[in-house]
Protein backbone atom coordinates (compact mmCIF):
# COMPACT_ATOMS: atom_id res chain seq x y z
CA UNK A 1 0.00 0.00 0.00
CA UNK A 2 1.95 3.44 -0.78
CA UNK A 3 2.46 6.36 1.05
CA UNK A 4 -0.62 8.19 -0.50
CA UNK A 5 -3.34 5.46 0.24
CA UNK A 6 -2.15 5.55 3.92
CA UNK A 7 -2.79 9.08 4.07
CA UNK A 8 -6.19 8.28 5.29
CA UNK A 9 -5.28 5.97 7.81
CA UNK A 10 -7.42 7.01 10.87
CA UNK A 11 -3.58 7.80 12.79
CA UNK A 12 -3.13 10.61 10.23
CA UNK A 13 -6.52 12.29 10.81
CA UNK A 14 -4.94 15.27 12.73
CA UNK A 15 -1.92 15.75 10.36
CA UNK A 16 -4.49 16.00 7.91
CA UNK A 17 -6.66 18.44 9.74
CA UNK A 18 -3.74 20.35 10.72
CA UNK A 19 -2.39 20.34 6.86
CA UNK A 20 -5.77 21.78 6.15
CA UNK A 21 -5.52 24.50 8.69
CA UNK A 22 -2.78 26.27 6.85
CA UNK A 23 -3.93 27.39 3.95
CA UNK A 24 -6.25 29.49 5.85
CA UNK A 25 -3.05 30.43 7.87
CA UNK A 26 -1.68 32.02 4.99
CA UNK A 27 -4.73 33.51 3.36
CA UNK A 28 -5.07 35.39 6.44
CA UNK A 29 -1.36 36.64 6.33
CA UNK A 30 -1.91 37.92 3.16
CA UNK A 31 -4.97 39.85 3.31
CA UNK A 32 -3.80 40.99 6.67
CA UNK A 33 -0.73 42.97 5.97
CA UNK A 34 -2.76 44.27 2.91
CA UNK A 35 -5.18 45.71 5.34
CA UNK A 36 -2.58 47.05 7.70
CA UNK A 37 -0.05 48.43 5.35
CA UNK A 38 -1.56 51.67 4.49
CA UNK A 39 -1.49 52.38 8.62
CA UNK A 40 2.06 51.03 8.67
CA UNK A 41 2.94 53.42 5.85
CA UNK A 42 0.99 56.60 8.07
CA UNK A 43 2.74 55.88 10.74
CA UNK A 44 6.40 55.52 9.56
CA UNK A 45 5.65 58.40 6.91
CA UNK A 46 6.37 56.85 4.05
CA UNK A 47 6.10 58.15 0.29
CA UNK A 48 3.89 56.83 -2.59
CA UNK A 49 6.74 55.14 -3.49
CA UNK A 50 7.85 53.23 -0.03
CA UNK A 51 4.54 52.47 0.01
CA UNK A 52 4.24 50.22 -3.17
CA UNK A 53 7.50 48.92 -2.25
CA UNK A 54 6.86 47.46 0.67
CA UNK A 55 3.30 46.14 -0.89
CA UNK A 56 5.46 44.31 -3.63
CA UNK A 57 8.04 43.21 -0.80
CA UNK A 58 5.55 40.26 0.17
CA UNK A 59 5.67 39.11 -3.22
CA UNK A 60 9.89 39.49 -3.42
CA UNK A 61 9.81 37.06 -0.65
CA UNK A 62 8.08 34.21 -3.21
CA UNK A 63 10.40 35.06 -5.25
CA UNK A 64 13.48 34.32 -3.14
CA UNK A 65 12.55 31.13 -1.68
CA UNK A 66 9.92 29.96 -4.28
CA UNK A 67 12.47 27.40 -6.26
CA UNK A 68 14.70 26.99 -3.07
CA UNK A 69 11.83 26.01 -1.58
CA UNK A 70 12.21 22.47 -3.95
CA UNK A 71 15.50 21.85 -2.34
CA UNK A 72 13.68 21.77 1.14
CA UNK A 73 11.01 19.33 0.22
CA UNK A 74 13.42 17.23 -1.77
CA UNK A 75 15.44 16.84 0.70
CA UNK A 76 14.00 17.12 4.31
CA UNK A 77 10.35 15.89 2.82
CA UNK A 78 7.23 18.04 2.75
CA UNK A 79 6.74 17.74 6.80
CA UNK A 80 10.40 19.30 7.38
CA UNK A 81 8.89 22.28 4.74
CA UNK A 82 6.19 23.16 6.59
CA UNK A 83 7.41 22.94 9.91
CA UNK A 84 10.07 25.52 8.21
CA UNK A 85 7.97 27.72 6.55
CA UNK A 86 5.81 28.39 10.04
CA UNK A 87 9.14 28.69 11.64
CA UNK A 88 10.29 31.77 8.92
CA UNK A 89 6.44 33.15 9.07
CA UNK A 90 6.69 33.54 12.72
CA UNK A 91 10.02 35.52 12.29
CA UNK A 92 8.56 37.92 9.62
CA UNK A 93 5.99 38.88 11.91
CA UNK A 94 8.32 39.54 14.83
CA UNK A 95 10.36 41.51 12.47
CA UNK A 96 7.77 44.20 12.84
CA UNK A 97 8.60 45.08 16.39
CA UNK A 98 11.85 46.98 15.44
CA UNK A 99 9.95 47.86 12.51
CA UNK A 100 7.61 50.18 14.85
CA UNK A 101 9.82 51.03 17.72
CA UNK A 102 12.73 52.32 15.24
CA UNK A 103 10.30 53.89 12.79
CA UNK A 104 12.73 52.36 10.12
CA UNK A 105 11.55 51.46 6.61
CA UNK A 106 14.05 49.13 6.08
CA UNK A 107 12.84 46.89 9.23
CA UNK A 108 9.42 46.63 7.79
CA UNK A 109 10.99 45.92 4.08
CA UNK A 110 12.47 42.98 6.22
CA UNK A 111 9.62 42.20 7.86
CA UNK A 112 7.26 41.50 4.46
CA UNK A 113 10.35 39.84 2.26
CA UNK A 114 10.74 37.27 5.67
CA UNK A 115 7.08 36.75 5.50
CA UNK A 116 7.09 36.31 2.06
CA UNK A 117 9.67 33.59 2.24
CA UNK A 118 8.13 31.97 5.20
CA UNK A 119 4.70 31.76 3.12
CA UNK A 120 6.42 30.35 -0.24
CA UNK A 121 8.31 27.27 1.74
CA UNK A 122 4.56 26.54 3.35
CA UNK A 123 2.57 26.42 -0.03
CA UNK A 124 5.64 24.71 -1.77
CA UNK A 125 5.20 21.93 0.28
CA UNK A 126 1.91 21.70 1.39
CA UNK A 127 -0.01 22.09 -1.78
CA UNK A 128 1.63 18.86 -3.58
CA UNK A 129 1.39 17.10 -0.09
CA UNK A 130 -2.29 17.21 -0.31
CA UNK A 131 -2.08 16.43 -3.98
CA UNK A 132 -0.34 13.56 -2.61
CA UNK A 133 -2.27 12.36 -0.01
CA UNK A 134 -4.61 10.30 -2.33
CA UNK A 135 -5.21 8.89 -5.77
CA UNK A 136 -4.48 11.16 -8.91
CA UNK A 137 -7.97 10.61 -10.07
CA UNK A 138 -9.52 12.81 -6.74
CA UNK A 139 -5.79 15.13 -6.69
CA UNK A 140 -7.29 18.16 -8.26
CA UNK A 141 -10.61 17.82 -6.07
CA UNK A 142 -8.59 17.26 -3.16
CA UNK A 143 -6.52 20.12 -3.60
CA UNK A 144 -9.65 23.02 -4.34
CA UNK A 145 -11.14 21.07 -0.97
CA UNK A 146 -8.18 22.64 0.79
CA UNK A 147 -7.92 25.52 -0.93
CA UNK A 148 -12.09 26.33 0.49
CA UNK A 149 -10.58 27.15 3.20
CA UNK A 150 -7.90 29.63 2.43
CA UNK A 151 -10.81 32.73 1.58
CA UNK A 152 -11.97 32.21 5.12
CA UNK A 153 -8.58 32.72 6.49
CA UNK A 154 -9.06 35.78 3.95
CA UNK A 155 -12.02 37.12 5.23
CA UNK A 156 -10.62 36.61 9.11
CA UNK A 157 -8.17 38.47 7.62
CA UNK A 158 -9.63 41.24 6.60
CA UNK A 159 -12.00 41.40 9.52
CA UNK A 160 -8.88 40.77 11.90
CA UNK A 161 -7.29 44.03 10.18
CA UNK A 162 -10.21 46.49 10.30
CA UNK A 163 -10.85 45.18 14.23
CA UNK A 164 -6.52 46.42 14.96
CA UNK A 165 -7.10 49.79 12.89
CA UNK A 166 -10.13 50.77 15.01
CA UNK A 167 -7.91 49.69 18.01
CA UNK A 168 -4.80 51.89 16.96
CA UNK A 169 -6.68 54.65 15.11
CA UNK A 170 -6.29 57.03 17.70
CA UNK A 171 -2.65 56.85 18.53
CA UNK A 172 -1.16 55.40 15.93
CA UNK A 173 1.67 57.86 15.64
CA UNK A 174 2.64 57.96 18.70
CA UNK A 175 2.15 53.90 20.25
CA UNK A 176 2.46 51.77 17.27
CA UNK A 177 4.36 49.12 19.09
CA UNK A 178 1.42 48.52 21.40
CA UNK A 179 -1.64 48.98 19.42
CA UNK A 180 -0.66 46.98 16.28
CA UNK A 181 2.90 45.09 16.37
CA UNK A 182 2.04 43.06 19.71
CA UNK A 183 -1.39 41.26 18.10
CA UNK A 184 1.37 40.53 15.07
CA UNK A 185 3.89 39.39 17.74
CA UNK A 186 1.28 37.40 19.25
CA UNK A 187 0.09 35.82 15.76
CA UNK A 188 3.63 34.85 15.66
CA UNK A 189 3.78 33.06 18.76
CA UNK A 190 0.53 31.15 18.11
CA UNK A 191 2.48 30.20 14.60
CA UNK A 192 5.27 28.94 16.22
CA UNK A 193 2.93 27.06 18.29
CA UNK A 194 1.18 25.24 14.91
CA UNK A 195 4.83 24.39 13.59
CA UNK A 196 6.17 22.55 16.99
CA UNK A 197 2.10 20.81 16.54
CA UNK A 198 3.39 20.14 13.36
CA UNK A 199 6.61 18.88 14.35
CA UNK A 200 5.55 16.45 16.87
CA UNK A 201 2.32 14.89 14.75
CA UNK A 202 2.76 11.87 12.99
CA UNK A 203 2.26 12.42 9.63
CA UNK A 204 1.73 10.07 6.71
CA UNK A 205 5.05 8.39 4.70
CA UNK A 206 4.38 10.43 1.83
CA UNK A 207 5.25 13.49 3.68
CA UNK A 208 8.92 12.05 4.64
CA UNK A 209 9.87 11.01 1.53
CA UNK A 210 13.31 12.33 1.12
CA UNK A 211 15.22 11.86 -2.69
CA UNK A 212 18.46 10.00 -2.77
CA UNK A 213 21.97 11.89 -1.75
CA UNK A 214 23.06 11.70 -5.46
CA UNK A 215 19.68 13.18 -6.33
CA UNK A 216 20.43 16.81 -7.40
CA UNK A 217 17.33 18.85 -7.19
CA UNK A 218 19.20 21.12 -9.99
CA UNK A 219 18.55 18.29 -12.79
CA UNK A 220 15.36 17.76 -11.49
CA UNK A 221 14.40 21.30 -13.49
CA UNK A 222 15.63 20.12 -16.97
CA UNK A 223 12.47 17.27 -17.31
CA UNK A 224 10.43 20.22 -16.44
CA UNK A 225 11.29 22.35 -19.06
CA UNK A 226 10.87 19.92 -21.91
CA UNK A 227 7.05 19.07 -20.32
CA UNK A 228 5.19 20.85 -22.55
CA UNK A 229 1.85 20.43 -20.51
CA UNK A 230 3.66 21.33 -17.31
CA UNK A 231 5.07 24.69 -18.93
CA UNK A 232 1.60 25.35 -20.36
CA UNK A 233 0.11 25.23 -16.76
CA UNK A 234 2.81 26.99 -15.42
CA UNK A 235 2.05 30.23 -17.67
CA UNK A 236 -1.59 29.39 -16.84
CA UNK A 237 -0.37 29.81 -13.33
CA UNK A 238 1.29 32.99 -13.96
CA UNK A 239 -1.96 34.37 -15.37
CA UNK A 240 -4.13 33.43 -12.63
CA UNK A 241 -1.94 35.63 -10.38
CA UNK A 242 -1.90 38.49 -12.35
CA UNK A 243 -5.85 38.19 -12.71
CA UNK A 244 -5.95 37.98 -8.84
CA UNK A 245 -3.67 40.30 -7.87
CA UNK A 246 -4.99 43.08 -10.94
CA UNK A 247 -8.67 43.06 -9.73
CA UNK A 248 -8.07 42.85 -5.81
CA UNK A 249 -5.31 45.96 -6.58
CA UNK A 250 -7.28 48.09 -8.16
CA UNK A 251 -10.92 47.25 -6.52
CA UNK A 252 -10.56 50.27 -3.89
CA UNK A 253 -9.58 52.66 -6.58
CA UNK A 254 -11.98 51.34 -9.19
CA UNK A 255 -14.63 51.38 -7.13
CA UNK A 256 -14.09 54.80 -5.60
CA UNK A 257 -13.45 56.58 -9.55
CA UNK A 258 -16.81 54.46 -11.14
CA UNK A 259 -19.03 55.23 -8.17
CA UNK A 260 -20.11 57.77 -5.70
CA UNK A 261 -19.69 55.54 -2.35
CA UNK A 262 -18.21 56.52 0.53
CA UNK A 263 -14.41 55.17 1.82
CA UNK A 264 -16.65 52.74 4.42
CA UNK A 265 -19.03 51.32 1.76
CA UNK A 266 -15.78 51.19 -0.79
CA UNK A 267 -14.30 49.21 1.71
CA UNK A 268 -17.63 46.86 1.82
CA UNK A 269 -17.36 46.11 -2.12
CA UNK A 270 -13.78 44.52 -1.49
CA UNK A 271 -15.37 42.18 1.35
CA UNK A 272 -18.17 41.12 -1.24
CA UNK A 273 -15.45 40.02 -3.36
CA UNK A 274 -14.10 38.11 -0.83
CA UNK A 275 -17.84 36.78 0.18
CA UNK A 276 -17.95 35.78 -3.52
CA UNK A 277 -14.73 34.25 -3.95
CA UNK A 278 -15.24 32.08 -0.98
CA UNK A 279 -18.99 30.45 -2.21
CA UNK A 280 -17.30 30.50 -5.75
CA UNK A 281 -14.33 28.27 -4.59
CA UNK A 282 -16.97 26.34 -2.04
CA UNK A 283 -19.88 25.74 -5.39
CA UNK A 284 -16.85 24.98 -7.50
CA UNK A 285 -15.77 22.46 -5.38
CA UNK A 286 -19.27 20.57 -5.01
CA UNK A 287 -19.50 20.98 -8.81
CA UNK A 288 -16.31 18.73 -9.23
CA UNK A 289 -18.21 15.85 -7.87
CA UNK A 290 -20.68 15.82 -10.81
CA UNK A 291 -18.64 17.61 -13.76
CA UNK A 292 -15.18 17.10 -14.88
CA UNK A 293 -12.18 19.67 -13.36
CA UNK A 294 -10.88 20.76 -16.90
CA UNK A 295 -14.47 21.62 -17.87
CA UNK A 296 -15.04 23.66 -14.99
CA UNK A 297 -12.24 25.27 -15.38
CA UNK A 298 -12.93 26.38 -18.64
CA UNK A 299 -16.27 27.42 -18.02
CA UNK A 300 -14.93 29.53 -14.58
CA UNK A 301 -12.28 31.14 -16.48
CA UNK A 302 -14.52 32.17 -19.54
CA UNK A 303 -17.27 33.61 -16.98
CA UNK A 304 -14.15 35.45 -15.64
CA UNK A 305 -13.32 36.83 -18.77
CA UNK A 306 -17.33 37.49 -19.75
CA UNK A 307 -17.27 39.59 -16.02
CA UNK A 308 -14.23 41.93 -16.34
CA UNK A 309 -14.78 42.93 -20.00
CA UNK A 310 -17.82 43.99 -18.44
CA UNK A 311 -16.48 45.63 -15.79
CA UNK A 312 -14.28 47.42 -18.30
CA UNK A 313 -16.77 48.83 -20.71
CA UNK A 314 -20.01 49.36 -17.69
CA UNK A 315 -19.88 52.03 -15.34
CA UNK A 316 -20.97 52.52 -11.73
CA UNK A 317 -22.99 50.02 -9.66
CA UNK A 318 -23.11 47.37 -13.02
CA UNK A 319 -19.42 47.70 -13.60
CA UNK A 320 -18.87 46.62 -9.17
CA UNK A 321 -20.93 44.16 -9.61
CA UNK A 322 -19.30 42.81 -12.42
CA UNK A 323 -16.12 42.94 -10.31
CA UNK A 324 -17.86 40.94 -8.12
CA UNK A 325 -18.54 38.40 -9.91
CA UNK A 326 -15.50 37.63 -11.42
CA UNK A 327 -14.26 37.51 -7.78
CA UNK A 328 -16.63 34.62 -7.83
CA UNK A 329 -15.24 32.48 -11.57
CA UNK A 330 -11.44 32.98 -10.58
CA UNK A 331 -12.33 31.00 -7.43
CA UNK A 332 -11.23 27.64 -8.48
CA UNK A 333 -8.64 28.74 -11.30
CA UNK A 334 -5.68 28.32 -8.72
CA UNK A 335 -6.10 25.43 -7.04
CA UNK A 336 -7.17 23.40 -10.35
CA UNK A 337 -4.45 24.70 -12.46
CA UNK A 338 -1.81 23.94 -9.75
CA UNK A 339 -3.11 19.82 -8.90
CA UNK A 340 -3.71 19.37 -13.01
CA UNK A 341 0.09 20.87 -13.64
CA UNK A 342 1.68 18.46 -10.81
CA UNK A 343 -0.99 15.70 -10.82
CA UNK A 344 1.11 13.26 -12.90
CA UNK A 345 4.78 14.62 -12.22
CA UNK A 346 5.44 11.49 -9.81
CA UNK A 347 8.99 12.14 -8.68
CA UNK A 348 9.21 15.72 -10.17
CA UNK A 349 6.60 17.13 -8.23
CA UNK A 350 8.73 19.11 -5.30
CA UNK A 351 10.26 20.82 -8.23
CA UNK A 352 6.80 21.75 -10.12
CA UNK A 353 5.13 22.81 -7.14
CA UNK A 354 8.29 25.19 -6.87
CA UNK A 355 8.21 26.69 -10.16
CA UNK A 356 4.41 26.79 -10.38
CA UNK A 357 4.94 28.92 -7.04
CA UNK A 358 7.51 30.76 -8.38
CA UNK A 359 4.99 31.74 -11.86
CA UNK A 360 2.26 32.99 -8.77
CA UNK A 361 4.63 34.85 -7.11
CA UNK A 362 5.89 36.39 -10.42
CA UNK A 363 2.60 38.01 -10.73
CA UNK A 364 2.65 40.41 -8.14
CA UNK A 365 5.16 42.59 -10.57
CA UNK A 366 2.56 43.24 -13.21
CA UNK A 367 0.70 44.94 -10.20
CA UNK A 368 4.02 47.28 -9.65
CA UNK A 369 3.92 48.04 -12.91
CA UNK A 370 0.49 48.91 -13.30
CA UNK A 371 0.50 50.78 -10.37
CA UNK A 372 2.84 52.94 -11.91
CA UNK A 373 1.35 53.62 -15.50
CA UNK A 374 -2.27 53.96 -14.79
CA UNK A 375 -4.15 56.77 -14.22
CA UNK A 376 -7.78 57.98 -12.85
CA UNK A 377 -8.93 58.01 -16.31
CA UNK A 378 -7.87 54.58 -17.35
CA UNK A 379 -8.43 52.43 -13.80
CA UNK A 380 -11.47 50.91 -15.90
CA UNK A 381 -9.92 50.07 -18.68
CA UNK A 382 -6.65 48.03 -16.91
CA UNK A 383 -9.50 45.29 -16.06
CA UNK A 384 -9.29 43.94 -19.90
CA UNK A 385 -5.48 42.94 -18.22
CA UNK A 386 -7.33 40.17 -16.09
CA UNK A 387 -9.80 39.75 -18.96
CA UNK A 388 -7.21 38.32 -21.13
CA UNK A 389 -5.52 36.53 -18.48
CA UNK A 390 -9.25 34.55 -18.01
CA UNK A 391 -9.07 34.34 -21.81
CA UNK A 392 -6.14 32.71 -22.49
CA UNK A 393 -6.63 30.00 -19.03
CA UNK A 394 -9.65 29.28 -21.37
CA UNK A 395 -7.92 28.15 -24.14
CA UNK A 396 -5.24 26.26 -21.38
CA UNK A 397 -8.39 24.44 -19.84
CA UNK A 398 -9.70 23.16 -23.60
CA UNK A 399 -6.52 22.00 -24.81
CA UNK A 400 -5.72 20.06 -21.17
CA UNK A 401 -8.98 18.42 -21.51
CA UNK A 402 -7.70 17.09 -24.73
CA UNK A 403 -4.40 16.22 -24.84
CA UNK A 404 -4.15 15.57 -20.56
CA UNK A 405 -3.59 11.94 -19.62
CA UNK A 406 -6.72 9.54 -19.06
CA UNK A 407 -7.04 8.33 -15.16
Amino acid sequence: MTGERRASDRTYHFAIALTLCLFAIWGMAHRLYDTLLPDFATALSLNAYQTSLAGWALSFGYYLMALPAALISRNFGYKSGVVFGLGTFAVGMFLFYPAAEQQAFAWLLLAAVVIGSGLAILEVSADPLVVRFGSKETAVRRLNIAQALNPIGVIGGFFLGQHLLKTSAAPITTDLAHTLVTPLFFIGAVVLLVAFLADNTKFPPVAIERVGRNDSTLKSFRPLFRNRLFMLGTGAQFLCAVAQVVMWGFTARYVAIETDLPDAAVKDVLLWCFFAFTFGRIAGTGLMYLFNSSILLAIFSAGGALATILAATQDGVTGVQCLIAASFFWSILFPTIFASSIRDLDGNTKTGAAMLMFAAGSGAAVLALLNVIVTPATTRLVMLVPAVCFAAITVFALYYRRVAPKL
